[in-house]
């Protein structure tokens, strides 16, 4: 893998020195072009300076031609070496999670989540930015876009991450924890016929807890990050009422948007729901992009008070 990085990067340098040499050839062409001799007079040397213009323009848009072809080259070297690191960055979260499981699976529970907390980030930084063509639209799972109703199959696979409303089974005698909570969990299947899926809680503490759940009661967490500045239409405006991952634990809540990113690699601003504060919000909180998604409109309307449960739930 490390001969295939090298080579891409090596081929990505010789376009770059390509694309450099056309565009100097442009600017050269179009400097030396003399913008008078457009004006067509009525003389003996008009037709020759029309014919000189004329090749120059095409010489111009000929140099134009090579340099557009070097950037599309380009592009499609650095959409290479994006899936590229993307692969690595999931192999080196698999090792890490493998390793760390093994060296502390019987140690204390601070400790393994800890450990968890660790991998969620990773996961996030992990996931590759999206970078289609100049007029294409992004994909579903693409920063805010959702997977949509008409589930394709590619779009899940065993060991994506989702958000899962399950039974509150933590808390049974708080009177303000509703029946079910959002957390974040692993795919096991997927029964595309019956519209159900077979999720894992990533943060079970005794064995492993699996869920079977109806389609409607699942959400895909976003398999690309959105580019703010090239697709802004994938990225939640501020005022978006979302559901994301409150930090240090594995349960999503409800949020407001404060501030979208405005770059590539930024995070956004949330305020998350907190009745202990005066006007229902406590301070505004980053979380990337992989960690949140659109509310659903059955939750908007929930009484659930989120911020009290994180106290009983995955603390």
């Amino acid at each position: 893998m490390e001969l295939e990085l090298m080579g891409k990067i090596n081929e990505l340098t010789e376009i770059c020195k390509e694309a450099v040499v056309a565009e100097s050839r442009c600017s050269s062409q179009v400097s030396s072009l003399d913008w008078s001799q457009v004006k067509t007079h009525k003389s003996k040397h008009s037709a020759e300076q029309k014919r000189r213009w004329n090749k120059r323009l095409h010489e111009v848009s000929h140099n134009l031609g090579d340099l557009q072809k070097a950037l599309l080259r380009a592009r499609d070297r650095i959409l290479d070496l994006k899936a590229l690191e993307h692969k690595i960055s999931k192999l080196a979260v698999g090792f890490m999670a493998m390793s760390l499981t093994r060296e502390i699976a019987k140690g204390p529970r601070n400790m393994r989540r800890g450990v968890l907390m660790s991998l969620l980030q990773e996961s996030a930084k992990s996931i590759p930015m999206w970078a289609g063509g100049v007029d294409e639209s992004p994909p579903p799972l693409c920063g805010a876009i959702g997977a949509g109703n008409n589930l394709d199959t590619n779009l899940v696979a065993p060991g994506d991450y989702v958000a899962a409303l399950v039974p509150d089974l933590e808390c049974p005698d708080a009177e303000f924890v509703p029946n079910e909570s959002w957390i974040l969990a692993e795919v096991i299947s997927f029964n595309r016929e019956k519209r159900q899926f077979q999720v894992e809680d990533v943060d079970a503490e005794e064995g492993k807890v699996r869920y079977t759940l109806d389609r409607s009661k699942v959400i895909l967490l976003p398999k690309w990050k959105a580019n703010p500045v090239l697709n802004p239409a994938a990225i939640f405006h501020k005022g978006t009422l979302v559901l994301a991952l409150y930090p240090q634990t594995t349960c999503f809540y409800r949020a407001v948007v404060d501030t979208y990113p405005a770059h590539a690699h930024d995070e956004y601003s949330l305020y998350f729901e907190d009745p202990s504060y005066p006007d229902g919000y406590a301070p505004s909180i980053r979380i990337p992009q992989r960690y949140v998604i659109l509310c659903p409109e059955t939750d908007r309307k929930s009484t659930r008070q989120s911020r009290n449960r994180i106290s009983c739930k995955k603390s």
